[in-house]
């Protein structure tokens, strides 16, 4: 506008110069006043970059100092940390780096935790390691530990050296001698190996015995691998109708008529049956 405005004016004048104004002159004064348009368009372009750089300053900066770049760290740190399940166990948060708040058996593990049912693994100090397992099977061991503290049994009770000798000397031995002492069907006569992978029908059992579920033989007519001789069939009929535990589906989520009473069950999987049991059968 200014620039538009400058022309005009100058223009304007040369209408009214003297008649004796030469060629020259006058090619002069047009020179001239396209130097000053120029000189003004040239003040006009600074002042807009002038004004783009103060905005961008504000608003951005060009390179980060290394103050900017730890709190960036930490945001992304924290925004980390809160995709994972974070729970406190005795008092101390921990976020479990192996289970991710949007995975199916998060839940389940929070439920279990905040239940002080589980709390993941730990180093040989005892310290908490942030990793919860949720692949890894389930010994027996864990399993006596985890249906003991669901049930809200104190251990201190259950008093004496464990029967089974793998326990002997383990973390487990006070958890191994309790559930020896309650008669757990699994733990009653000492034979069994701690430390081997438990089975599906194992666990069923055991968590049934923990919350004090009677049961008796099975029919056989729930899933096409538990007959009236499978071992716990009982437990695991009754478990199922009540909603504890489910048998296989195929990936279009159909039954296939298979519970896999022999399968081994991952920690994950134990998780889910765990607050599903105190939920139906907890008092």
């Amino acid at each position: 506008m200014q620039q538009s405005f400058s022309r005009y004016i100058a223009i304007a004048a040369l209408v009214f110069l003297p008649v004796s104004v030469t060629a020259g002159e006058y090619d002069f004064i047009l020179g001239d006043l396209d130097r000053f348009e120029q000189d003004v368009q040239w003040q006009i372009d600074a002042e807009v970059r002038a004004m783009e750089d103060h905005e961008f300053q504000k608003t951005e900066k060009l390179f980060l100092t290394v103050e900017d770049e730890e709190d960036k760290a930490d945001e992304e740190g924290i925004a980390k940390a809160n995709s994972f399940v974070t729970v406190k166990v005795n008092g101390i948060p921990v976020s479990f780096k192996d289970v991710p708040t949007d995975a199916w058996f998060a839940p389940y593990v929070r439920s279990a935790a905040e239940d002080n049912v589980i709390s993941g693994y730990r180093d040989v100090n005892g310290r908490l390691l942030g990793s919860f397992g949720p692949a890894d099977d389930v010994t027996i061991e864990q399993l006596a530990k985890m249906a003991l503290q669901a049930a809200g049994v104190v251990v201190q009770d259950c008093a004496g050296t464990p029967l089974n000798s793998t326990a002997t000397g383990s973390w487990s031995a006070h958890f191994i001698a309790c559930a020896e002492t309650l008669e757990w069907a699994v733990y009653s006569d000492g034979s069994v190996d701690v430390q081997r992978p438990a089975t599906r029908s194992e666990v069923v059992v055991t968590l049934l015995q923990a919350f004090d579920v009677s049961f008796g033989r099975g029919e056989g007519e729930l899933f096409d691998d538990v007959t009236t001789s499978t071992e716990f069939s009982g437990a695991i009929e009754l478990a199922a109708e009540d909603g504890m535990v489910s048998g296989y589906t195929d990936e279009d989520g159909i039954p296939t008529g298979e519970f896999g009473p022999l399968n081994s069950v991952n920690r994950a999987e134990v998780a889910k049956m765990v607050t599903l049991g105190k939920s139906i059968y907890g008092n």
